[in-house]
């Protein structure tokens, strides 16, 4: 955790370089957001070619990257948000679910059918405004709590159903032109997938970045990394630590339609385990977006 205040501290004074006056007037938080903002982040159907290797050792995991084999598919996502703005505080409401499936039936042989994503994530979070920022596009900043739920669609054909439920206290950045959400977090984790519930402890970073090149065309990354420190999980499946990274380039077809070359990367380590697992996908996109109740914009007269 020390690395953890380092970085922040140093990043402030980064922040404050260039103009320090500037930087210590400008601490109040940005109240101009206000009511509701509720919408599609993503609705996309994604074609692409998936590369696994070394799962052999992680079919237990409660991790569900990991599964089926390497092989050209179709996937489904879904990313919805409901936020709600204050002039002190945000709360962050999201609902996020991918699923991967590919049935193959060879000539003369068994049906092969492997699910390669399968997760639903739900999560709100209270995060309290404290400062704001002009650097870097512009940014608010405070400290957040997150409780948030993770389960799947299917079982798979070793464990139960994944069963997680999370809460996570830390500091975050969010709301940027360039930096849409940076997060580090301690989170508490307790998993009911197996007949045991196990717990764990550990430090997670989350970003989602975007560059807009022109009107139409734009690019979107999102980092996800979680270091466990403690768990009581047995030898064969206890988690180290997880990466997943998404990287992609969007184009404005009409309207509310984009398309999108991507790229996404996963990777779960074991503790016990000298390799990890990996799971890369490249491909394409099609997605629908759009928010249905924005935000209100306050103006110099508003009260």
């Amino acid at each position: 955790m020390k690395k953890v205040y380092f970085f922040i501290f140093i990043f402030s004074l980064l922040l404050a370089k260039e103009n320090p006056k500037k930087f210590y007037e400008d601490l109040a938080p940005d109240d101009k957001k206000e009511g509701w903002d509720i919408g599609f982040d993503n609705i996309s159907l994604n074609f692409s070619s998936t590369s696994i290797n070394n799962q052999e050792n992680y079919q237990n995991f409660s991790n569900t990257n990991f599964q089926g084999n390497s092989q050209i598919l179709a996937e489904g996502k879904l990313f919805f948000h409901s936020n709600f703005y204050a002039q002190k505080f945000v709360i962050f409401n999201l609902i996020f679910a991918e699923y991967g499936r590919n049935i193959i039936k060879p000539k003369n042989a068994p049906k092969i059918d492997n699910t390669t994503l399968d997760r639903i994530f739900i999560s709100t979070d209270y995060t309290q405004k404290i400062w704001n920022f002009d650097t870097l596009g512009g940014f608010d900043m405070g400290p957040f709590i997150q409780l948030s739920y993770q389960t799947q669609f299917m079982s798979p054909p070793t464990r139960d159903r994944t069963k997680i439920l999370n809460l996570n206290p830390g500091l975050k950045l969010f709301d940027g032109k360039y930096l849409k959400s940076l997060n580090f977090s301690i989170f508490g984790e307790e998993n009911f997938t197996y007949s045991s519930p196990t717990q764990s402890i550990g430090f997670n970073l989350f970003m989602q970045a975007q560059y807009p090149f022109n009107e139409h065309v734009k690019w979107l990354s999102t980092l996800n990394f979680k270091q466990y420190f403690f768990n009581n999980y047995p030898r064969n499946f206890s988690p180290q630590s997880e990466f997943e990274f998404h990287n992609k380039i969007e184009t404005s077809l009409i309207r509310h339609l984009f398309i999108a070359p991507y790229i996404s990367f996963y990777l779960l380590k074991g503790q016990y385990f000298k390799t990890p697992a990996t799971n890369l996908i490249i491909g394409i996109s099609l997605s629908y977006k759009q928010t249905y109740t924005k935000a209100k914009v306050k103006t110099n007269d508003s009260p």
